[in-house]
């Protein structure tokens, strides 16, 4: 069974969330091309962590977020100062999230209002 930003094996729960999300993908791709998961999930920590040190992380699209926001609910990309929409209502911001999510191939981060990881929601590349 694939992994993804829900389900990931421990050794990964201490990365950075791009690092994270690329070592996910690494360790998908290297279980699809039958390696175990002892050597898959190493691999893919490595090379997700040399990716984020040589700065290919620049060039992909980061995840996006839906946060509260005092019009109601925003969306901002990760480390983002502003918002690039801001809706009253959660389902509305929830559509055009999902709209520019799947266009991009990114991850949705859908906070509660106190701001703390509510679920994720993955549009990996097809």
């Amino acid at each position: 069974m694939p992994w993804n930003q829900k389900r990931y094996p421990d050794s990964m729960k201490n990365l950075e969330p791009h690092i994270r999300a690329k070592a996910i993908e690494i360790a998908n791709a290297l279980i699809d091309e039958d390696y175990p998961d002892e050597r898959a999930i190493p691999i893919a920590i490595a090379q997700a962590k040399k990716w984020a040190e040589n700065g290919a992380d620049d060039s992909v699209p980061s995840s996006l977020h839906i946060v509260s926001h005092l019009m109601g609910w925003a969306i901002r990309r990760a480390n983002a100062q502003k918002a690039s929409f801001v809706y009253h209502d959660l389902a509305k911001a929830r559509d055009k999230a999902i709209a520019m999510a799947q266009k991009e191939s990114v991850t949705i981060i859908l906070h509660d209002e106190d701001g703390g990881i509510k679920d994720y929601i993955d549009f990996p590349k097809v």
